[in-house]
């Protein structure tokens, strides 16, 4: 019975793993550049339950294709990854406003760090920011994702 605790628990690691995957990707077009603009209020933030919930039934299925899952089990890990869904969830919209918060707070001080003409050039950053097509988080110099699947998951999320 422990080994299938280990088993049980290294299943609720991976999907929340996957889960958090796929909202990076889903929302990283929102991060593609630093200069985002942060003149909109928090809560323009959209909250990425509906591509979660997505993954969600497709770890079910993976896992019930590879470990051939009774219904049982199926149902006991779908409320187990929709509780953490959830748990996700929660945290996400506490943690927006606060993230935006920071974003203003840094643009704040970087504004006061700015000539009068680099201030305006800034404001149209922001209001405007430049965007790459097939651009990822990457640091500069780094190749972009090689991993077709995430590729095309990222695509698709964009």
């Amino acid at each position: 019975m422990n080994s299938w605790k280990v088993i049980l628990a290294s299943l609720v690691i991976f999907a929340a793993g996957v889960m958090t995957g796929g909202l990076v990707a889903n929302h990283s077009h929102r991060w593609h550049h630093p200069f985002e603009n942060t003149l909109r209020p928090p809560t323009d933030i959209p909250l990425p339950r509906p591509m979660a919930e997505k993954i969600g039934k497709q770890f079910i299925q993976q896992l019930n294709d590879k470990l051939q899952l009774t219904p049982e089990q199926k149902d006991k890990i779908g409320k187990i990854i929709a509780a953490g869904q959830e748990r996700n969830h929660a945290i996400w919209t506490n943690a927006a406003p606060q993230m935006r918060e920071v974003i203003q707070d840094v643009n704040r001080q970087i504004r006061r760090q700015l000539t009068p003409e680099q201030q305006k050039e800034f404001e149209e950053l922001l209001k405007h920011p430049p965007h790459k097509s097939n651009s990822t988080n990457a640091p500069p110099n780094v190749a972009p994702m090689t991993n077709p699947p995430a590729a095309a998951l990222a695509k698709t999320c964009a």
